[in-house]
């Protein structure tokens, strides 16, 4: 595959924009962080790797020849003059709406990054490789149907989409934000079902927002299933209500 690879770049390195390139000098680095968020996607060698934790081990995502040509072809537009200029054209960032996201290409010893950018919403001279790294990562972890960072939105059927509340689910770890303190712990996913161990937080005193956290503290552990609609995640108790209602950011 990786002879099959370096074929590819050759060829389509050769006519594009990101010229001068062997396969041995390029490493393509795509990280986006918020709180309850983490990617870093890394493309070296020959190898696609995916890191989905803070802290977390990279796991290589093998891909087809086919997928390498189309990275390849996508690689070669990539204009590396401009590259340091390119920035988002919205700022969700800001406000923790969206990921705050960059790229850092390095090619021998030097280095493009960059201006910074909204996570899926990247430079337009750049989306085609974004949206395409990012959709192989996707898929690299759609067998956990749940993993990703959520907006919760409603909590025991009270709207609470403005206060900024979160939820984050790993490989098997729970994370997120309930107005004073964070917190995390363990979950067990079977098919549809789905087990909250005990939730361990900091301790921190909230006067006006300890309440609706000290709820989903006591409520987390009756979660026995979840139900997904498009982005949206809906954790329901043995009675079938739902509990918190969350939105994929």
């Amino acid at each position: 595959m990786k002879i099959m690879l370096t074929i590819f770049l050759s060829i389509f390195l050769s006519k594009g924009c990101a010229q001068d390139q062997e396969l041995s000098d390029v490493k393509v680095v795509y990280g986006a962080n918020t709180r309850g968020y983490h990617r870093m996607i890394t493309i070296e060698n020959g190898t696609f790797s995916l890191v989905s934790q803070r802290d977390g081990k990279p796991s290589v995502v093998n891909l087809t020849d086919a997928q390498w040509k189309k990275l390849a072809e996508l690689y070669s537009k990539i204009d590396l003059k401009t590259f340091n200029d390119l920035e988002g054209p919205t700022m969700e960032r800001a406000y923790d709406g969206k990921p705050h996201a960059d790229m850092t290409i390095v090619v021998k010893d030097k280095t493009y990054t960059t201006k910074g950018f909204d996570h899926t919403i990247p430079p337009a001279k750049i989306k085609e490789f974004v949206d395409y790294i990012n959709k192989i990562a996707d898929d690299s972890v759609l067998k956990n149907p749940i993993l990703g960072s959520y907006v919760v939105e409603e909590l025991v059927g009270v709207n609470v989409a403005e206060k900024n509340y979160f939820i984050s689910f790993d490989n098997d770890k729970i994370s997120g934000f309930m107005g004073c303190n964070m917190y995390s712990g363990t979950y067990k996913l079977n098919k549809e079902s789905i087990t909250i161990s005990p939730l361990m937080s900091t301790k921190k005193y909230c006067e006006n927002e300890l309440k609706n956290e000290e709820t989903w503290f006591k409520i987390a552990s009756n979660v026995s299933h979840f139900e997904i609609e498009n982005k949206t995640i809906y954790l329901l108790n043995n009675d079938n209500k739902v509990v918190l209602k969350a939105t994929k950011r």
